[in-house]
């Protein structure tokens, strides 16, 4: 059998050229027969294998929905949160030296940054030399009390003395005028006893007197006394504020985290309040998922989650609803939506829900 060639132009049909010698010309077109439905057969082949993985495929992802997937709600919009603690300086000064990096992990305190500390330790010395003369006088105050005391003890002594000598001088005075009533005792000799009363009772007076002074003196030392011990006192929480303020110049991690956020930098001066750099903390987070509306009717605290990260895709997460939000995410933007206006437009709604990381993760 002759192939007929391919027309070219719109020439007239030639005759075949004579086979080459040794050649089989009845031989030629049934190898390209062969060859032709070979390619056929793979490519019928090849579609029925697709077509069997896709309809394979489909019946599992089918039955996967029909089963779990219709009772799952799932969504894209979420992140993961966790407490984020500010570093800030309780002293103003001059940055020394840091001794961490960014997204250096570190303990709770840990040296995170020197401040200049020259000033604090002279601040801490004039407070103990304060503390050390205010010592001294409520030392000297006792010292005063103490001789008060013997003071005060010396015109007790007196008083006794002006008494017992009163009572003596009142005694003889009245027993030689009984005997001068009678001629038995010289008139002058009762003038010179009743002298002798008035200038003991005198005495007495005066010793009392010494005893109210002495008293009232003792009084006063006592309150200079306790004003230096007042003095003490203060001049310690002084000592104490002043060394806290020098312990303040080498700030610590409050808790164990991550460095994050690192703005200081060596010889910036930082002032209280003033954000040096912040921790993340690394052992509890979580997730705020973003929902729509629309999905969580049947959702409930407690039910179990399945968290995809997608920096980690092979990685198996679980968590648990903490809670939802009783607003919607717009709620709390900066510029919440008027829905009042007349050209009101309905969105679907967000709502956070909380998802936190079981401890396994």
């Amino acid at each position: 059998m002759a192939l007929t060639p391919l027309k070219k132009d719109a020439e007239a049909p030639q005759p075949a050229a004579a086979p080459p010698a040794g050649a089989q010309a009845d031989g030629a077109a049934p190898a390209a027969t062969a060859t032709g439905g070979a390619k056929t057969g793979l490519r019928r082949k090849i579609l029925l294998g697709v077509a069997a993985v896709a309809v394979v495929g489909l019946a599992w992802f089918g039955t996967d929905w029909f089963f779990n997937g219709r009772y799952n709600i799932s969504t894209d919009n979420a992140f993961i949160r966790s407490d984020i603690t500010r570093v800030t300086p309780k002293v103003q000064g001059y940055v020394t030296a840091i001794h961490v990096k960014e997204n250096q992990a570190v303990k709770t305190g840990d040296l995170l940054i020197s401040l200049e500390a020259a000033d604090f330790e002279a601040r801490v010395a004039q407070a103990k030399a304060e503390l050390a003369q205010a010592e001294a006088d409520a030392a000297q105050a006792d010292a005063r009390i103490a001789a008060q005391r013997d003071t005060l003890a010396e015109a007790r002594a007196a008083r006794e003395a002006a008494d017992a000598s009163a009572d003596l001088s009142s005694s003889d005075a009245k027993r030689f005028a009984e005997l001068a009533d009678k001629g038995w005792y010289p008139k002058a000799k009762v003038e010179q006893a009743e002298a002798a009363k008035r200038t003991t009772a005198a005495q007495l007076t005066q010793a009392e007197a010494a005893i109210t002074s002495q008293r009232s003196q003792l009084t006063s030392t006592q309150a200079a006394a306790q004003s230096a011990v007042a003095k003490v006192e203060a001049a310690r929480a002084k000592l104490a504020a002043a060394e806290l303020d020098l312990g303040r110049t080498q700030i610590r991690a409050p808790i164990d985290g991550i460095v994050a956020n690192k703005t200081v930098a060596e010889g910036q001066l930082l002032s209280p309040n003033q954000a040096a750099l912040a921790i993340v903390t690394s052992g509890d987070a979580w997730v705020i998922a973003n929902f729509k509306e629309t999905q969580i009717a049947e959702m409930k605290v407690g039910q179990c989650a399945h968290i995809h990260v997608d920096a980690y895709p092979h990685l198996k997460v679980t968590g648990r609803v903490e809670s939802i939000a009783p607003n919607t995410g717009a709620t709390f933007s900066l510029v919440p939506q008027d829905t009042a206006t007349g050209n009101f437009t309905k969105i679907v709604q967000r709502v956070p829900v909380k998802i936190v990381v079981d401890k396994e993760a």
